[in-house]
């Protein structure tokens, strides 16, 4: 919260600079009581600065015990002299149920004061109340108005939202060049759903000029923020030699990692590779465990991709086959 603070210093009148500047240094330092004094005084005198981080403190449980309540109020207070944060916060209290009863109402009224004073988590939530219909009728043209003011200002979230508003024509025509631009934007701050989305876009030349390349390097980036169906994706472009040289071993290391963070798709592809011995030994009793997880998960072919292998198999090779599938699923 350091910048945070800082930047709410510019905006503090004279009058009481030097004793804000003491309890701020005071925080810096973790000296959290004798900060929560110095706000608690200055708080106190009407000094919104000095109130809004006196809120910060009580929410945290910073130098004293949490008091939600108390922080609702000098949040408030601030809030009341203009201080968007502040707003900003109470939205997200009255939104969470922190400190209040859960009131939507209470939420949109502050987080729209918020956003119009430029605060940029603001906006974004607004825009999100909007898109998803929070209690409200669904708007999707403000959505896209208030997505649009904080992607302006490099907002990753709302940038790749207006990216899928674009390309999936909500409340708008559908725009690929527009959804390009806002994923190409979030993904180059490292917005793994927007990479993901570049990724499909390059692979299946909708909107842009097809590039295996491309999409590879961009399914990857997904995949190493950790996107289950990104990894899933890098395995099948090594499988089919795409935008890389064929490598079935290299794709069956992805196809695991992204079944290890539950990516369905993946059961069945590591199940095939295990029957047909693709980048592995032939195990078709590891196949029948994938294609058992598969089924559990109700992909409907692995059903019948189940029934299929047990009848090559041995009455052993079947108790098996469903014991490592058991212990998998246990597992995770």
């Amino acid at each position: 919260m350091k910048k945070l603070y800082i930047l709410l210093l510019l905006l503090c009148p004279s009058s009481g600079f030097a004793d804000l500047n003491d309890a701020l240094a005071d925080f810096d330092a973790g000296n959290f009581e004798s900060a929560l004094g110095g706000f608690t005084e200055l708080a106190d005198q009407g000094n919104y600065i000095a109130q809004f981080n006196l809120g910060l403190m009580y929410s945290r449980g910073l130098g004293t015990e949490p008091d939600f309540e108390r922080a609702l109020l000098l949040y408030r207070q601030s809030a009341q002299q203009g201080v968007p944060e502040a707003a900003y916060y109470i939205g997200n209290m009255y939104d969470k149920g922190i400190g209040t009863e859960v009131n939507s109402d209470e939420a949109f009224y502050w987080y729209e004061q918020a956003a119009e004073q430029g605060f940029i988590p603001a906006q974004y939530a607004l825009a999100t109340i909007y898109f998803d219909g929070q209690n409200r009728e669904l708007d999707y043209q403000q959505a896209r108005i208030w997505y649009q003011y904080a992607a302006n200002k490099g907002h990753a979230e709302s940038q790749y939202l207006l990216g899928v508003i674009h390309a999936e024509a909500m409340g708008v025509p559908k725009d690929m060049d527009k959804a390009f631009r806002w994923f190409s934007l979030a993904a180059d701050q490292d917005n793994a759903d927007s990479q993901y989305n570049l990724g499909s876009m390059y692979i299946s030349g909708e909107g842009i000029e097809q590039d295996y390349t491309e999409a590879l390097k961009w399914f990857k980036s997904a995949a190493y923020l950790g996107t289950a169906q990104a990894q899933t994706s890098v395995g099948i472009m090594y499988a089919a030699g795409q935008g890389a040289e064929q490598n079935y071993a290299e794709a069956i290391r992805w196809f695991l990692l992204a079944a290890e963070n539950g990516d369905p798709s993946s059961y069945t592809l590591l199940g095939n590779f295990y029957l047909n011995g693709y980048g592995v030994e032939l195990d078709k009793v590891e196949a029948l465990k994938w294609y058992k997880i598969a089924a559990d998960g109700l992909q409907i072919s692995a059903e019948r991709l189940v029934d299929q292998l047990i009848a090559e198999l041995s009455e052993e090779e079947i108790v098996r086959g469903e014991l490592l599938s058991s212990q998998w699923l246990e597992q995770h």
